[in-house]
Protein backbone atom coordinates (compact mmCIF):
# COMPACT_ATOMS: atom_id res chain seq x y z
CA UNK A 1 0.00 0.00 0.00
CA UNK A 2 1.48 3.33 -1.34
CA UNK A 3 1.21 6.05 2.04
CA UNK A 4 0.66 9.76 0.29
CA UNK A 5 2.38 12.64 2.67
CA UNK A 6 -0.48 15.32 2.36
CA UNK A 7 0.72 18.12 0.35
CA UNK A 8 0.91 21.38 2.30
CA UNK A 9 -1.10 24.58 1.44
CA UNK A 10 1.31 26.83 -1.27
CA UNK A 11 0.69 29.73 0.94
CA UNK A 12 1.84 28.16 3.76
CA UNK A 13 5.26 27.24 2.36
CA UNK A 14 5.57 30.33 1.33
CA UNK A 15 5.84 32.27 4.56
CA UNK A 16 7.97 29.50 6.05
CA UNK A 17 10.41 30.35 2.83
CA UNK A 18 9.84 34.14 3.48
CA UNK A 19 10.55 33.44 7.47
CA UNK A 20 13.98 32.03 6.25
CA UNK A 21 15.21 34.18 3.96
CA UNK A 22 14.55 36.85 6.18
CA UNK A 23 16.12 35.14 8.93
CA UNK A 24 19.64 34.30 6.54
CA UNK A 25 19.28 38.44 5.70
CA UNK A 26 18.94 39.27 9.21
CA UNK A 27 15.80 40.61 8.78
CA UNK A 28 12.27 40.90 11.24
CA UNK A 29 12.78 41.92 14.90
CA UNK A 30 12.45 45.83 13.61
CA UNK A 31 16.15 46.33 13.92
CA UNK A 32 17.00 47.17 10.23
CA UNK A 33 19.12 49.95 9.53
CA UNK A 34 16.11 52.21 8.73
CA UNK A 35 15.62 52.24 12.08
CA UNK A 36 18.52 54.23 13.23
CA UNK A 37 18.43 57.72 13.07
CA UNK A 38 20.55 59.91 10.47
CA UNK A 39 23.72 61.54 11.10
CA UNK A 40 24.43 64.74 10.44
CA UNK A 41 28.04 66.15 10.45
CA UNK A 42 29.13 69.07 12.38
CA UNK A 43 30.15 71.94 9.53
CA UNK A 44 32.20 75.31 9.74
CA UNK A 45 32.15 77.72 7.04
CA UNK A 46 35.24 79.93 6.63
CA UNK A 47 34.76 83.50 5.71
CA UNK A 48 37.57 84.05 4.18
CA UNK A 49 37.46 83.46 0.50
CA UNK A 50 40.61 85.04 -0.68
CA UNK A 51 43.44 85.02 1.36
CA UNK A 52 46.23 87.67 1.29
CA UNK A 53 49.70 88.10 2.50
CA UNK A 54 49.89 87.82 6.37
CA UNK A 55 46.31 86.60 6.55
CA UNK A 56 46.30 83.72 9.45
CA UNK A 57 42.92 82.16 8.73
CA UNK A 58 40.29 79.02 9.59
CA UNK A 59 39.43 76.00 7.72
CA UNK A 60 37.40 73.19 8.37
CA UNK A 61 39.53 70.17 7.59
CA UNK A 62 37.48 67.12 8.41
CA UNK A 63 34.25 66.79 10.65
CA UNK A 64 31.54 63.95 11.57
CA UNK A 65 28.26 63.81 13.40
CA UNK A 66 30.46 64.27 16.95
CA UNK A 67 33.73 66.12 16.14
CA UNK A 68 35.31 68.93 14.49
CA UNK A 69 38.67 69.71 12.75
CA UNK A 70 39.68 73.50 11.99
CA UNK A 71 42.90 74.34 10.60
CA UNK A 72 44.85 77.54 11.20
CA UNK A 73 46.70 78.39 8.15
CA UNK A 74 49.19 81.19 7.58
CA UNK A 75 49.14 82.67 3.88
CA UNK A 76 52.37 84.22 2.26
CA UNK A 77 54.35 85.10 5.62
CA UNK A 78 57.80 84.62 6.50
CA UNK A 79 59.93 84.48 9.81
CA UNK A 80 57.77 82.76 11.82
CA UNK A 81 58.62 81.41 15.05
CA UNK A 82 56.13 81.82 17.48
CA UNK A 83 52.40 82.17 17.47
CA UNK A 84 49.57 83.11 19.86
CA UNK A 85 46.01 83.54 19.16
CA UNK A 86 42.60 82.86 21.44
CA UNK A 87 39.67 81.66 19.72
CA UNK A 88 35.49 82.46 20.57
CA UNK A 89 33.21 80.14 19.34
CA UNK A 90 29.66 78.49 21.11
CA UNK A 91 31.39 76.99 24.45
CA UNK A 92 27.80 75.11 24.98
CA UNK A 93 28.11 73.13 22.22
CA UNK A 94 31.76 72.30 21.29
CA UNK A 95 34.31 71.28 23.52
CA UNK A 96 38.20 71.48 22.95
CA UNK A 97 39.76 67.98 22.73
CA UNK A 98 42.95 67.60 20.84
CA UNK A 99 45.70 69.76 19.11
CA UNK A 100 48.11 68.22 15.96
CA UNK A 101 50.75 70.31 14.85
CA UNK A 102 50.52 71.33 11.32
CA UNK A 103 53.47 71.11 8.52
CA UNK A 104 54.18 74.41 8.80
CA UNK A 105 55.98 74.71 11.91
CA UNK A 106 57.64 71.03 11.09
CA UNK A 107 59.60 72.53 7.88
CA UNK A 108 63.42 71.36 7.65
CA UNK A 109 63.00 68.93 10.28
CA UNK A 110 63.23 70.45 13.50
CA UNK A 111 65.46 69.29 15.91
CA UNK A 112 62.74 69.87 18.78
CA UNK A 113 59.28 69.26 18.62
CA UNK A 114 57.85 72.67 18.78
CA UNK A 115 56.00 73.18 21.93
CA UNK A 116 52.18 73.68 21.83
CA UNK A 117 50.07 75.08 24.89
CA UNK A 118 46.09 75.18 24.66
CA UNK A 119 44.88 76.97 27.83
CA UNK A 120 40.30 76.90 28.21
CA UNK A 121 39.06 80.26 28.66
CA UNK A 122 34.99 81.32 28.91
CA UNK A 123 34.37 82.14 25.68
CA UNK A 124 36.94 79.44 24.34
CA UNK A 125 40.19 78.67 24.38
CA UNK A 126 44.20 80.48 24.28
CA UNK A 127 46.83 78.49 22.17
CA UNK A 128 50.04 79.17 22.33
CA UNK A 129 53.41 77.63 20.50
CA UNK A 130 56.69 78.22 19.04
CA UNK A 131 59.82 76.69 17.36
CA UNK A 132 62.27 76.12 20.16
CA UNK A 133 66.15 76.36 20.54
CA UNK A 134 68.06 76.76 17.17
CA UNK A 135 65.63 75.60 15.19
CA UNK A 136 65.13 78.19 12.34
CA UNK A 137 61.74 80.32 11.60
CA UNK A 138 59.89 79.19 9.33
CA UNK A 139 57.80 80.61 5.91
CA UNK A 140 54.70 80.02 4.39
CA UNK A 141 54.73 79.69 0.49
CA UNK A 142 51.00 80.27 -0.04
CA UNK A 143 48.87 79.20 2.35
CA UNK A 144 50.17 76.48 5.27
CA UNK A 145 48.90 74.69 8.14
CA UNK A 146 49.93 76.12 11.41
CA UNK A 147 48.10 73.49 13.89
CA UNK A 148 44.62 71.69 13.76
CA UNK A 149 42.30 71.99 16.07
CA UNK A 150 39.85 68.68 17.01
CA UNK A 151 35.99 69.96 18.72
CA UNK A 152 33.56 67.66 20.28
CA UNK A 153 30.11 68.47 20.29
CA UNK A 154 28.33 68.88 23.53
CA UNK A 155 25.11 69.83 22.68
CA UNK A 156 23.23 72.17 19.59
CA UNK A 157 23.84 75.14 18.20
CA UNK A 158 25.13 77.38 16.15
CA UNK A 159 27.33 80.87 16.19
CA UNK A 160 30.65 82.54 15.38
CA UNK A 161 33.87 81.02 15.28
CA UNK A 162 36.91 82.95 15.04
CA UNK A 163 39.77 84.77 16.50
CA UNK A 164 39.24 86.94 19.52
CA UNK A 165 39.97 90.49 18.34
CA UNK A 166 37.81 92.40 20.47
CA UNK A 167 38.79 94.97 23.19
CA UNK A 168 38.12 92.75 26.06
CA UNK A 169 40.50 89.73 25.06
CA UNK A 170 43.78 89.40 27.39
CA UNK A 171 45.42 87.88 24.59
CA UNK A 172 47.29 89.78 21.84
CA UNK A 173 46.93 87.82 18.39
CA UNK A 174 50.74 87.78 17.29
CA UNK A 175 53.34 85.99 15.19
CA UNK A 176 56.98 86.49 16.62
CA UNK A 177 59.88 85.81 14.70
CA UNK A 178 63.31 84.80 16.41
CA UNK A 179 63.87 87.50 18.11
CA UNK A 180 60.60 88.54 19.63
CA UNK A 181 59.74 90.93 16.81
CA UNK A 182 56.28 91.38 15.66
CA UNK A 183 55.50 89.91 11.83
CA UNK A 184 52.89 91.47 9.68
CA UNK A 185 50.05 89.04 10.53
CA UNK A 186 46.33 89.46 9.74
CA UNK A 187 43.87 88.25 12.11
CA UNK A 188 40.57 90.61 11.12
CA UNK A 189 38.00 90.85 10.47
CA UNK A 190 36.22 87.78 9.56
CA UNK A 191 38.92 85.21 9.38
CA UNK A 192 36.90 82.72 10.84
CA UNK A 193 33.54 81.32 10.11
CA UNK A 194 30.23 80.20 11.20
CA UNK A 195 30.11 76.85 13.25
CA UNK A 196 26.67 74.35 13.30
CA UNK A 197 26.37 71.83 15.74
CA UNK A 198 22.89 69.75 14.29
Amino acid sequence: MIHRVPRRPASALAVVLAALVLAACGGGGGGGDHDTPMCTNLTFDRAMVTPGTGDVYMDQASSTCTTLDVVILVSNLSGIYTVGFDLKYPVAALQYQSYSIGPLMLKGNPSNVPFVQVTPLSTGIQVAMTRLGSDPPVSATGSEALLSLRFVRTGSGSGAFDFNTDAGSTVSESVLDQNGNMRPAVWAPNHGGMVIIP
